[in-house]
């Protein structure tokens, strides 16, 4: 099988990233090329050439990274299967720089392989995989002094760890019989190692939108007027402030007796704190609110549920003016229909 492992360096400026670096090894475990390149519109970059060591100075006389697309897209366009460790981050970039081809059915990343033999041994989480400089280790890898960070280093790390995890993943999920004697896998074995591992990632991003997906809608009366509110959490009830007498204290108040609604700016947000999607909160005297749930719903798909209840409710949105939130005026029916809606996740 031909296999392409490969490894980049960067200027890792953003949307102006560039390629400095590119060593590709063959599944021989040939270095097949390794070059440095001189970026177009970069000059400096401070940050990255403290973790690589590429200066501005090292790559002053090298060729453009496009004036060598033709040659490196021709390694590319002959490899059957294209290793890296966090791969999508190369893929991007040799996007970006012109290099096609590079699809997911042809792309195996090695981290994801580690996930899938110590993933359950490590109680690791397919989002937290250690770097490739531990990985390597753990897979009996010995760095050679100071060579880390370069791409020559690191894609002959990723060969080597491909090699030992491939092994061990197959044997874990029995796919096949593997001689102690055996020395290289074939290609069939490959393939049925491959095949497998696309599937347990497949099942498990899917697991994961499904769980992204997932959240609360609510409709909050406000002085203002009716508010739609989509939480990726739920809304916990408001504890009443204790009395003169004591009593009635940290007792909770209901969820719809009361509530901060808090602040928010959009799905992405939610998402990642928990916060109001969308929203904002009505406050009386000290910070009191004055706000009470009307109705609160728990969708598999609160973010395409928000949508759909915004365009229904949006013949009846209150005036309001630029930047200002959405208010509406609904009726009993207004919200029992809401109360009744329901969706289903679709990826």
């Amino acid at each position: 099988m031909h296999i392409a492992c490969l490894d980049t360096e960067s200027t890792s400026t953003g949307k102006f990233n560039e390629i400095l670096e590119l060593a590709i090894y063959s599944a021989r475990g040939e270095l097949i090329l390794n070059s440095l390149y001189k970026p177009k519109r970069n000059r400096r970059w401070p940050h990255s050439e403290r973790v690589h060591g590429i200066s501005p100075l090292m790559v002053q006389d090298k060729p453009h990274f496009q004036d060598c697309l033709r040659k490196i897209q021709k390694i590319f366009d002959r490899s059957q299967m294209v290793l890296g460790f966090a791969l999508d981050n190369d893929i991007r970039i040799l996007e970006q720089s012109g290099v096609t081809g590079l699809v997911p059915e042809k792309c195996l990343d090695v981290r994801e392989l580690f996930w899938g033999v110590y993933g359950d041994e490590l109680a690791m989480d397919f989002y937290h995989v250690p770097s490739l400089i531990k990985c390597a280790e753990f897979c009996g890898y010995v760095w050679e002094e100071g060579s880390a960070h370069s791409a020559a280093a690191d894609a002959k790390a990723t060969l080597y760890c491909y090699e030992v995890l491939m092994r061990k993943f197959i044997q874990k999920y029995e796919l096949c019989q593997l001689p102690d004697e055996q020395e290289k896998l074939t290609d069939e074995q490959i393939y049925l190692g491959w095949r497998r591992l696309q599937e347990m990632v497949r099942v498990e991003l899917h697991n994961r939108a499904v769980e992204k997906a997932k959240g609360w809608l609510y409709l909050i009366d406000c002085p203002e007027g009716v508010l739609l509110v989509a939480r990726k959490k739920p809304l916990a009830a408001r504890k009443s402030k204790p009395s003169a007498d004591g009593t009635g204290a940290g007792k909770d108040t209901g969820i719809g007796a009361g509530i901060d609604t808090g602040i928010g700016a959009g799905i992405a947000t939610a998402t990642a704190t928990g916060n109001d999607a969308y929203g904002a909160t009505s406050r009386g005297e000290a910070g009191q609110s004055k706000s009470r749930v009307l109705a609160g719903i728990e969708l598999a798909d609160y973010a395409k549920g928000y949508d759909v209840m915004y365009a229904r409710f949006k013949d009846k949105m209150l005036p309001h003016g630029p930047g200002e939130k959405n208010y509406y005026r609904l009726t009993e029916a207004d919200i029992e229909e809401f109360k009744l809606y329901t969706n289903v996740f679709e990826a």
